[in-house]
């Protein structure tokens, strides 16, 4: 039904952000909405979108429900709070004024009207003696505050307890990616093709490579059924495994395979193809190393404005190519400009390992155990993230702050590849993911964000005493310019540099 979206980034991308973004943001005040009820603050309105308003949708007690605008999430504006600062207690006095006279005008003008109830009457106030934010005492102030981010993580939760109700990605073994098939060979015969993948033999998934072939050696003389995954279709091929299907299956050799390769890269000047493998550098025999792919990085590294021999195994055949890595490479490229991993030659076929992926759903009791098993591994990375970044071992991509442009970026590619695998889970996970940053982002104690209006609360705890609300509104004004101007940085940078580029 969404098979339209595949291919097309920037559709996919705005519904991306629809689906991804605005709903944890209105899920984020809603958990300020119903915590103000239970403390007993006044809210006056439950606005969908930012104002400018377009349209009064519904009031509910003293809260009226608007659609606005700006489709950018959602906001709570309680009783004693404009959109920055907290009011004065003068200018709260006045507001209440406001509303009581409000209600009585509404109140006067509905006894007018022939049949109306004293019910109705009553509803038509609202609530005389409306209760400010300020006007509760501090730890429940302080809930209501922190109330959004943590109807966040619950949302989170749900999502996550969702995806393995409808079904999670699950690895259960391995399966070997034909890189390349000779022409001829008993495998073509058979109907497969480069870029298929091996991923069970006679329906059964095997661990690595070791063990495909130990399996393939029991199974000498008889009729096998091999599993392949053709794009997004599965199907199975059998064969009797005689001595011509063995010898063209061989016995496997590891090398450094070379993947996708970049453009203007030194590799594609050197007529690099992808499939071929990397057998010397220099002289150099990458598989006596106990990492080769290691080993190849650190040449390229050592060697930078340099040139280097590779020596190439492509198509049965020794192939060698001249190439200088670059100083200074772009982002998320390397000096060479190859994508790599380990790959192996075996009789007519060049392959790679990979992950064998199946999706498996989950009954509810153990969905529910997934669900928080999730969500407290998604907390543990997060929490060890600062130390990752304090020792380097994090790329600069990797710790990139991401704005609403890059979520939708990112959003896009995940939606397409959920379309194209028939995986939803994979969106749930990736907008739990999203729901838990924007809680934790929120509870930073920044000025103009929830974790800074608490933090001015704890304060006011520690002083015995709040601060004037006209310094708190200025800090607060001054953190919104803040955080509205590197968002525009953020911004432009991911319009810049999408991330999608960094994708594999």
């Amino acid at each position: 039904m969404l098979d339209f979206l595949v291919g097309n980034d920037f559709l996919s991308s705005l519904i991306a952000f629809g689906i991804v973004l605005i709903p944890a943001v209105i899920i984020h005040e809603l958990g300020h909405f119903l915590a103000a009820k239970a403390v007993g603050i006044t809210v006056l309105e439950f606005g969908i979108g930012f104002p400018p308003r377009m349209v009064k949708l519904f009031r509910w007690g003293e809260t009226e429900f608007t659609l606005n605008w700006i489709p950018l999430g959602g906001f709570v504006r309680p009783f004693g709070e404009d959109m920055i600062r907290p009011l004065t207690d003068e200018e709260v006095e006045r507001e209440r004024q406001q509303i009581t006279a409000s209600s009585q005008r509404v109140a006067q003008a509905n006894r007018l009207a022939e049949g109306f109830s004293e019910r109705d009457e009553l509803a038509a106030r609202g609530v005389p003696d409306p209760t400010a934010v300020n006007e509760v005492k501090p730890l429940p102030r302080i809930f209501f505050m922190a109330a959004g981010a943590l109807a966040n993580f619950v949302s989170a939760l749900l999502l996550f307890i969702a995806a393995g109700l409808i079904g999670i990605d699950q690895i259960v073994g391995t399966q070997l990616t034909l890189v390349s098939i000779q022409a001829g060979s008993p495998l073509t015969q058979l109907g497969l093709q480069e870029n298929d993948a091996i991923e069970l033999i006679n329906g059964q998934p095997f661990a690595h490579t070791a063990d495909f072939y130990a399996r393939l050696t029991l199974l000498e003389g008889q009729s096998v059924r091999l599993g392949i995954q053709r794009e997004t279709d599965q199907f199975e091929v059998e064969a009797l495994l005689d001595d011509s299907l063995i010898a063209a299956l061989g016995q496997p050799e590891d090398y450094v395979l070379v993947g996708v390769i970049s453009e203007n890269s030194p590799a594609e000047s050197a007529g690099l193809q992808p499939g071929d493998l990397i057998l010397r550098v220099d002289g150099e025999e990458l598989t006596d190393a106990d990492d080769p792919i290691s080993a190849l990085q650190t040449i390229a590294t050592d060697q930078a404005g340099e040139t280097i021999e590779l020596l190439l195994l492509r198509g049965g055949e020794e192939v060698s190519a001249e190439l200088i890595p670059r100083e200074n490479p772009p982002a998320g490229d390397g000096r060479i400009g190859i994508g790599i991993g380990i790959g192996y030659a075996a009789g007519d076929i060049v392959f790679g390992e990979g992950n064998n992926v199946m999706t498996r759903t989950m009954p509810l009791g153990e969905a529910v155990s997934f669900g928080f098993d999730r969500t407290g591994e998604v907390f543990a990375l997060i929490a060890e993230f600062p130390r990752r970044l304090l020792e380097g071992s994090v790329t600069a991509e990797e710790g990139r702050v991401v704005s609403a442009v890059g979520v939708s970026q990112l959003g896009g590619e995940i939606l397409q590849d959920s379309i194209t695998r028939d995986r939803p889970a994979a969106l749930l996970d990736f907008i739990a993911l999203i729901s838990i940053a924007l809680g934790i982002t929120n509870l930073l104690p920044i000025p103009a964000l929830d974790g800074g209006r608490i933090l001015f609360v704890i304060v006011e705890m520690v002083r015995g005493r709040p601060i004037p609300p006209e310094r708190e509104g200025i800090i607060h004004l001054i953190g919104l310019v803040v955080l509205l101007s590197l968002g525009m940085i953020f911004i432009i940078n991911d319009l810049r540099n999408p991330l999608t580029d960094y994708l594999p």
